[in-house]
């Protein structure tokens, strides 16, 4: 039978966008969630170039619900702040930006920073866009292992970035940056509507896989698991079989969701529970 740890199910704010962060944790914890993926962004944890809210106090909020904090996720997509922004201005913001990004996760504790290579003018050549990631990354990793953190760097949709949307792309840039703290993040929308597959996924990349954005979709999506089309079922077994031990982060955004997000996550969670070890 399939299974997972019922630590790996990651819960994550995006789709409480417009509830408090006080709401989310509470329904994380009536639901049965023991890990979130601290989704930072306005209303739940301000993050900028500049500096960040307590994390202490965050700490101490998130451990108070029984809950703790898996994967530290920027927003990485939405904001000013991306990764390949190609003028000398923006990547200043962007570094200062991920360099908080990576301290804050470090206080928090956790293990995993996700991020991606969005930021790149669709109009100018991909490889400038490639070698902007590699130059980024090479100079974030060291801080992240400073601070005892793994960056997870995921695939995009190719409505999100000209660059890095699919894995071997992603694999030329690990072996690019070379650093035992870059790795990547499977993304199933991102593999879906890339036409790849999961196993895939792990005979390419293996153990460098360090954390996935496990929700559902037609591929588009990152529904509520039944949502969509995706084969639960055997993409657990596949992650049984390749050993992955990470978390699977519940990457929910479709705005059909924003209005219950409790709901949303109450017909998620049950979706997993048959197969909780």
């Amino acid at each position: 039978m399939p299974h997972i740890r019922r630590e790996q199910l990651a819960g994550m704010g995006i789709h409480y966008m417009y509830h408090s962060f006080d709401y989310f944790l509470q329904c994380q914890e009536e639901l049965g969630f023991k890990t979130i993926e601290m989704w930072c962004g306005r209303p739940h944890f301000l993050l900028d170039d500049q500096g960040y809210q307590s994390v202490p106090e965050l700490k101490k909020k998130v451990e108070a619900h029984g809950l703790h904090i898996g994967v530290f996720t920027p927003e990485c997509a939405m904001y000013n702040y991306l990764i390949c922004a190609h003028d000398a201005y923006a990547q200043k913001k962007a570094m200062g930006y991920y360099t908080n990004g990576i301290r804050a996760a470090g206080e928090s504790g956790a293990k995993v920073m996700l991020t991606n290579c969005c930021g790149g003018d669709w109009n100018e050549d991909p490889e400038r866009t490639f070698e902007r990631a590699v130059d980024v990354l090479s100079k974030l990793a060291p801080i992240a292992a400073d601070c005892g953190v793994t960056l997870a760097v995921e695939t995009v949709r190719p409505e999100e970035s000209r660059m890095i949307i699919t894995l071997p792309q992603l694999h030329r840039l690990l072996k690019a940056v070379d650093h035992p703290n870059v790795k990547a993040a499977l993304d199933l929308t991102a593999v879906g509507v890339a036409g790849e597959t999961v196993k895939q996924w792990f005979e390419t990349l293996g153990s460098d896989i360090v954390h996935m954005h496990f929700a559902d979709g037609r591929p588009y999506g990152h529904l509520v698991w039944g949502d969509g089309l995706h084969p639960m079922a055997d993409y657990i077994a596949l992650m049984n079989e390749y050993g992955y031990e990470g978390y699977l982060g519940q990457e929910i955004t479709d705005g059909r969701y924003f209005a219950d997000p409790r709901e949303a996550d109450r017909r998620n969670f049950a979706a997993f529970e048959p197969f909780f070890a």
